[in-house]
C-alpha cells in the first residue's frame, strides 16, 4: 500500500488484488537472497512461471534494483552480470531493454516492462510511475516508469563473460507506443543510429534474439569510467557505434 499504491500517479488495469500478489513476490525473493547470500536474482518469467498464482517480478525487481541490488528478467544472466558491474562501480541501477532503431530521428527507444524508480541509485529520489499491466499478455502488474528527459545515458552489455559492448546516448522524449512496446519507454539520441543498428552485436553475439535484443540502460555517462575499469579486469570493450 505504502510503496506501490498510494505513490502512484494512476493505476490503470491492475485490481489491487493483482498489484499486492506482484508485490508479494519481493518479500519472496528477498527471503531468498538472504538465505542464499546473493546479490542478484534473475527469472525466466515471461513463458517460465505460473503467472496466473505468482504474477509477474516486475514490481519485486524493481524495488531490488532500487535498494542497490539486482532484479533481472527473462533469465538474462548477461544483462545480470553487467548490472552487478555498474552496481558495483557506480551505485546506479540498470533499465533492460529491447531497444528499436528509429534511424530517421537518428534515435534509439528503449523500452521495457520493467524498470528501477530510483535511477539515480538507492539515495535517489524515485520517478514518477503509473501500474500497469505487463504488455504482452495485459496481465500481472509492471511498472511504468518516466524517465527524466534530458539525462545523458550509457547502454551497456557483458558478452561472453569478456566484452563490454557499449554507447551513449541523451534521452529526448517519453514516446507512447502502448500498442506496440513495452510500458516504461524513452527515445534517446545517437551519434549515428543507422550505422549502430549494421554494426549491433559487434560481431560477438550469437543471433537468438534475447542475446541480441536486450541492453541495459543506466543513468550518467559512464563510458571513460568503463573503458578504465575494463582494463583493470581484463575485459574488451566494443562500441556499439
Amino acid at each position: 500500500e505504502q510503496h506501490w499504491i498510494k505513490p502512484a500517479k494512476k493505476i490503470v488495469e491492475p485490481t489491487r488484488e493483482e498489484i499486492i500478489k506482484s508485490a508479494r513476490m519481493y518479500l519472496a525473493l528477498k527471503n531468498l537472497m538472504i538465505r542464499e547470500r546473493a546479490q542478484a536474482v534473475t527469472i525466466r518469467c515471461l513463458g517460465g512461471i505460473p503467472i496466473s498464482t505468482l504474477g509477474y517480478p516486475c514490481l519485486a525487481f524493481s524495488r531490488l534494483n532500487d535498494l542497490g541490488l539486482v532484479g533481472a528478467c527473462e533469465a538474462d544472466m548477461d544483462s545480470t552480470l553487467t548490472m552487478l558491474q555498474f552496481t558495483y562501480a557506480f551505485g546506479k541501477p540498470g533499465f533492460i531493454t529491447d531497444p528499436l532503431f528509429d534511424v530517421s530521428q537518428n534515435a534509439v527507444i528503449h523500452a521495457h516492462c520493467l524498470s528501477p524508480t530510483r535511477m539515480d541509485g538507492p539515495a535517489g529520489a524515485r520517478a514518477p510511475f503509473l501500474i500497469r499491466t505487463h504488455r504482452d499478455d495485459n496481465k500481472g502488474a509492471s511498472l511504468e516508469v518516466e524517465l527524466r528527459v534530458g539525462q545523458d545515458i550509457t547502454c551497456a552489455k557483458l558478452a561472453n563473460l569478456d566484452t563490454m559492448l557499449l554507447s551513449g546516448g541523451r534521452i529526448t522524449a517519453i514516446p507512447d507506443f502502448d500498442d506496440r512496446g513495452c510500458r516504461t519507454q524513452i527515445v534517446t539520441r545517437v551519434n549515428d543510429a543507422r550505422r549502430m543498428l549494421a554494426n549491433w552485436g559487434s560481431g560477438v553475439l550469437g543471433d537468438d534474439m534475447m542475446t541480441l535484443l536486450h541492453r541495459v540502460v543506466f543513468y550518467g555517462n559512464h563510458l571513460d569510467s568503463v573503458r578504465d575499469m575494463a582494463q583493470l579486469m581484463g575485459q574488451k570493450v566494443l562500441m556499439e557505434v
